[in-house]
């Protein structure tokens, strides 16, 4: 019978990696993108190398060091690990070391009862022989392993955070600084119209419209004051997006407040920040180094080896007891146990019989259960590639958006300058000054948006293909 019973549990069915294999030859791409095989591709990427400027570097740092939820996540690691040793722990034996005494005074008698000893006993001491101990061993790994997996998804999204923060800080300080310089060239022109038109300038606005000798040169310097206050009532809005960008990255870096130091636009631009082409390697690195896809195969894993030992719960459980003892009786000192030594071993089968269908329920819990892992494993997987997919078409619209809103901003300070030239000759309206000036202050505006969202889709797509989690 136990070589039956030993012959049906070595025949259960493990966690086979091929259940959670998914067949993936390619995510959907642009066609101007070409996914390619090699070692250097962005997934494989540390972080460090892929966020060279260093002020971004210190508060990525700062952030891993002092951010409440990473931490919490670390906390949820250590208390996955510490279920690991204490699984290792079930495969040996209770050990209880017994010190005693026992007295009694009987009537009618001289003498009294008296006994003490001291031994060691051994208590249920659980043979695996179905695998249950080593299947509860495996899934508290597997458990171990996904509550990592999930702390690198949460310090991948940190970095990701603090980068898209941190450029976004950079491209409002671009525009804040786009809208001082467009002030001041405001204020000049404005104070040219108004020199020019000195004779036709009237301090009553009233009286500015009742006359009849209104020129062309009143009208010009009253444009020229809107396009002024135009640019100052957007330079209030930039400052408070900058004023709620710096709490929201001090607020990942677990702080109320603090300067956050930040390279320029123009130095990240013209610097060797980053190169201008991501090779992004093949589709299995998506399941390489994603966190998310790592953290759903670790849970079928876990289920498996949990319908394993729901399995093994249903067969006869084999355990041992055994115990040694010293015992004086009469009136004999505690340092002399020559009297009498006392041992026994023990050791039986118990076959579960009748438990309401508790066992024979988790069992089919359990296998379900594990159905549902390997499904979200493959809509985890499904998602990834979608989000690269996008992340991707993101990356490439985006670039293309910056490279023709640059060449439009061209083009508009070159009509704007011209446009300025001859009117100071009289050879052109002074509409056409103030229409390309402010196109040109919108375009810059968007050029400054346009480069925050190819920065990061950047990020985005790094994140997409793991963002380095492995490291």
């Amino acid at each position: 019978m136990i070589l039956t019973l030993l012959s049906v549990g070595c025949s259960f069915n493990s966690y086979d990696k091929t259940i959670s294999e998914i067949k993936i030859t390619e995510y959907r791409k642009p066609d101007s993108l070409h996914v390619i095989n090699e070692d250097s591709v962005v997934a494989n990427t540390l972080w460090q190398d892929y966020y060279s400027d260093n002020n971004l570097r210190n508060l990525i740092d700062s952030a891993l060091m002092r951010n409440n939820l990473l931490h919490n996540t670390i906390l949820q690691v250590e208390k996955a690990n510490e279920y690991v040793k204490r699984s290792k722990g079930d495969f040996f034996p209770n050990i209880n070391l017994n010190l005693y005494q026992d007295q009694a005074k009987i009537s009618r008698v001289d003498y009294p009862y008296n006994t003490h000893g001291v031994g060691l006993a051994v208590t249920d001491w659980e043979i695996d022989l179905w695998g249950k101990l080593r299947g509860m061993k495996k899934a508290k790994y597997a458990a171990l392993m996904k509550e990592q997996s999930i702390m690198q998804g949460v310090k991948v999204s940190l970095i990701a955070n603090v980068a898209s923060l941190y450029y976004k800080l950079v491209g409002l300080d671009a525009k804040l600084k786009a809208i001082d310089e467009m002030i001041e060239v405001d204020e000049i022109y404005l104070a040219d119209l108004e020199y020019r038109y000195k004779s036709h300038s009237n301090n009553d606005e009233n009286a500015v419209f009742l006359s009849r000798t209104v020129s062309r040169g009143t009208i010009a310097i009253e444009q020229a004051k809107a396009e002024l206050y135009k640019a100052k009532s957007i330079r209030p809005k930039i400052e408070k997006e900058i004023f709620v960008t710096e709490n929201a990255i001090n607020l990942l870096l677990s702080r109320s407040e603090g300067e956050i130091e930040r390279s320029s636009l123009d130095t990240i631009m013209f610097g060797e920040e980053w190169s201008d082409t991501i090779s992004i390697g093949v589709p299995s690195d998506l399941i390489r180094f994603r966190p998310d896809v790592m953290a759903a195969e670790y849970a079928i894993i876990e289920e498996y080896s949990m319908k394993d030992v729901a399995k093994a719960s249903l067969y006869p459980k084999l355990t041992l007891r055994a115990n040694i003892a010293t015992e004086e009786n009469l009136n004999g000192s505690w340092n002399d146990f020559s009297t009498s030594i006392i041992y026994n071993l023990f050791a039986g089968l118990t076959q579960p019989v009748f438990r309401k269908g508790e066992l024979t329920r988790e069992k089919r819990v359990r296998e379900l259960s594990s159905n549902q892992k390997v499904a979200e494993f493959q809509q985890t997987v499904l998602s990834a590639c979608v989000e690269v997919s996008n992340a991707l078409m993101g990356y490439k619209t985006d670039r293309e958006i910056f490279v023709s809103l640059s060449k439009r901003y061209d083009s508009l300070f070159k009509a704007y300058t011209y446009s300025r030239q001859l009117n100071r000759t009289g050879r052109t309206d002074y509409i056409d000054v103030l229409a390309a000036q402010g196109q040109l202050l919108q375009t810059r505006l968007d050029l400054s948006d346009a480069l925050i969202s190819y920065y990061t889709q950047r990020i985005t797509l790094y994140k997409a293909l793991g963002g380095g989690a492995l490291y």
